[in-house]
């Protein structure tokens, strides 16, 4: 068993009026381990990536495993758009002592070592998106949460942020928002499933499977699916 990285206990977030946003998150993660974080809109996801970022405040227990920020890429924004690409990677580089030889390898899996001199300003979304995801990964804080990384991105460049958090994060606890579910396949340990600020679902793949469906050819998207159904049945059978 390897060291547990982050544990959330009853984690709970209400807005005005008293309406739950989040309502008793349980999960733990080890060291060096990666959790899909997945759901419907408006399920929570965000929310509690920012409560684990320390943006939000919430109820419940929470432990990271050191006072080190973690590493948190936000869905949109992020980014100076007057500076260029080197400088806005080099505030992050600067801030966590990044090594030149890990610098230059992270650039060369994610190939913006072309677009590095210009404002970052008159990039694509998609090449912001890699710019951002740069600029959170940089530093390989122990814990890097991100939200949505895969949004904007052609198949090669989602290929390539697979391979910077399978090798360049090897030893980050990551944590992964995503409604792409086949971008997680292969480079998540475990998966979170909100709906509706509740947890309906924290295991393995394999456990996911055979809760859900006894069909082992199923995709992750079909048993994502089928058990977002189920909530909805349970919810409303006990409201009756």
């Amino acid at each position: 068993m390897g060291t547990k990285q982050i544990q959330c206990d009853g984690v709970s977030l209400s807005y005005e009026k008293g309406k739950e946003t989040l309502k008793g998150i349980i999960f733990s993660l080890e060291s060096g381990t990666n959790l899909g974080l997945i759901g419907p809109i408006g399920s929570g996801k965000t929310t509690l990536l920012r409560i684990l970022a320390g943006i939000l405040e919430a109820d419940g227990r929470i432990e990271m495993p050191t006072s080190e920020p973690a590493g948190y890429m936000p869905a949109s924004g992020g980014l100076i758009n007057e500076l260029t690409v080197r400088e806005n990677l080099d505030i992050w580089r600067r801030a966590f002592h990044t090594s030149k030889t890990e610098f230059d390898m992270l650039l060369k899996i994610l190939g913006i070592s072309r677009i590095i001199d210009r404002k970052t300003g008159t990039l694509s979304s998609g090449l912001k998106k890699l710019v951002l995801f740069a600029c959170t990964v940089v530093g390989k804080s122990p814990v890097i949460l991100l939200d949505e990384p895969f949004v904007h991105l052609d198949i090669e460049s989602c290929m390539k942020v697979q391979k910077v958090i399978t090798e360049y994060l090897a030893e980050s606890t990551v944590i992964i928002s995503s409604h792409n579910l086949e971008y997680l396949e292969g480079i998540t340990d475990s998966l979170l499933i909100l709906k509706a600020g509740c947890q309906i679902f924290h295991g393995t793949p394999e456990q996911l499977r055979q809760q859900y469906s006894k069909d082992a050819e199923k995709e992750l998207k079909e048993l994502y699916l089928e058990a977002v159904k189920v909530s909805d049945y349970g919810r409303r059978e006990g409201e009756m």
